[in-house]
């Protein structure tokens, strides 16, 4: 049974000769404590330091343990077996209650904890939403569909900005994906504060309101196609490489674009921070973990690709003496990120050479699955699981099966021969 009485500790005598009233909550032979805002002097205690019957204070405690006692009842204590912890925990959030939570503030430390891939975008997004509040810091309760609206509004006003001014600077507008970005990082923030402060199992909901419930998300703008056709890769693949002084020639940007382009197009389209990062390879057989999105998913991303015939010396070529790695490019640049603006610094030199607007590495992959499905006549799904991508709607049925990854090495050798002819 749940019992709460005043309590008040000999040595807790203040400098000012008062002694702060406590309250003893004790469930199950376990006890707690909590500090209340009254105060009492030894006038009004008992030589036992109790509290006298007649002391004026008396009934202002009676009341607050009353107080507490009927907040207490509503959790039916005895009848859903709290524990005495559950019970504090469910008073501290009753106080929180009353206090604000100040989403800005919530938003980075949220950001400053999480190792998700991504993060430095939410807080692009919290900085918008500090431009358009014009302080650091906003109660979460104003943060309503009106409220995002008006942002929404601000966005907008931003973007068509930004776009006057790369106009009048003669630069060429690509698409643009800010708003819809924005507001989906806003969404998932608002989401997060609600999984930590409400706890729906306890009767504790500090933030009731669902904003984004009636809200319209703006859909994002189509990203632009960055597939080039089979001839142009092969003219990729016939480019000769640049004479390079010896112990030079391995940074050599144009050759390393060159090579990592056809890697990645004989691969399924491998990413540039997977080959940097890659560890294994059995026989012919380089099996990795997408670093893209490995956090989030069950099976790590895992992806296991054969090695064509025809790239196998370029992979040769690049190989990790000592055997820390698959690839030997961590030795040359510092990071995945350093690592793939390198190749698409070359790139736009072979593109420059064959009148190739924008090539990017990524286009090796978007090519890879264009191909596929439109020439070679690779079932669709099959080029989704070779992109290593997740359906939805097949989460469950995948949890029960083990991928082999024969369909997808059989669809890329298909490919490979169709573009290169081996």
């Amino acid at each position: 049974m749940l019992t709460i009485n005043a309590e008040i500790k000999k040595d807790g005598l203040r400098s000012d000769g008062t002694y702060n009233v406590k309250l003893r909550f004790t469930l199950d032979r376990k006890m707690r404590r909590l500090s209340t805002s009254l105060f009492v002097t030894s006038k009004d205690l008992t030589k036992e330091f109790k509290i006298k019957q007649n002391s004026p204070i008396k009934q202002e405690i009676d009341s607050l343990i009353r107080s507490y006692q009927e907040r207490c009842a509503k959790l039916q204590v005895e009848l859903n077996h709290y524990t005495i912890d559950e019970v504090m925990d469910y008073l501290d959030g009753e106080y929180q209650k009353q206090q604000i939570i100040d989403f800005i503030q919530f938003s980075r430390e949220w950001i400053a904890s999480t190792t998700i891939k991504g993060a430095p975008n939410y807080t692009t997004a919290i900085n918008a939403l500090v431009r358009f509040i014009g302080k650091e810091e906003l109660d979460i309760n104003l943060v309503t569909s009106d409220f995002l609206e008006q942002f929404k509004l601000f966005l907008n006003k931003e973007r068509d900005a930004r776009i006057k001014k790369l106009k009048q600077q003669g630069k060429r507008v690509t698409s643009n994906r800010t708003l819809s970005l924005y507001l989906i990082s806003i969404k998932k923030l608002f989401n997060e504060a609600k999984k930590k402060y409400n706890k729906p199992d306890k009767n504790l909901i500090l933030i009731p309101h669902s904003p984004f419930e009636n809200f319209e998300i703006p859909k994002q703008e189509a990203t632009r196609k960055r597939a080039i056709s089979a001839d142009i890769i092969k003219k990729v693949w016939k480019l000769p490489y640049k004479d390079m002084k010896k112990g030079y020639k391995s940074t050599c940007r144009y050759n390393l674009a060159k090579d990592c382009f056809i890697i990645s197009f004989c691969l399924m389209g491998i990413n540039s921070a997977d080959l940097y990062n890659a560890t294994e390879m059995k026989d012919s057989t380089i099996i990795y973990n997408r670093t893209k999105t490995k956090d989030r998913r069950l099976d790590g991303a895992k992806m296991m690709v054969d090695i064509p015939n025809i790239v196998q010396p370029i992979i040769d070529k690049y190989r990790d003496k000592t055997g820390k790695r698959l690839f030997n490019f961590y030795q040359y640049y510092c990071n995945e990120k350093a690592f793939n603006k390198a190749i698409n610094y070359g790139l736009k030199e072979i593109g420059t050479i064959l009148n190739i607007e924008d090539l990017e590495y990524y286009a090796a992959r978007h090519s890879w699955a264009t191909i596929a499905l439109n020439k070679v006549g690779i079932d669709k799904y099959i080029v989704h699981a070779a992109l290593n991508h997740i359906d939805d709607s097949m989460k469950v049925t995948d949890i029960y099966i083990e991928r082999d990854f024969v369909n997808e090495n059989k669809a890329n050798a298909k490919v490979v021969r169709y573009v290169l002819g081996k």
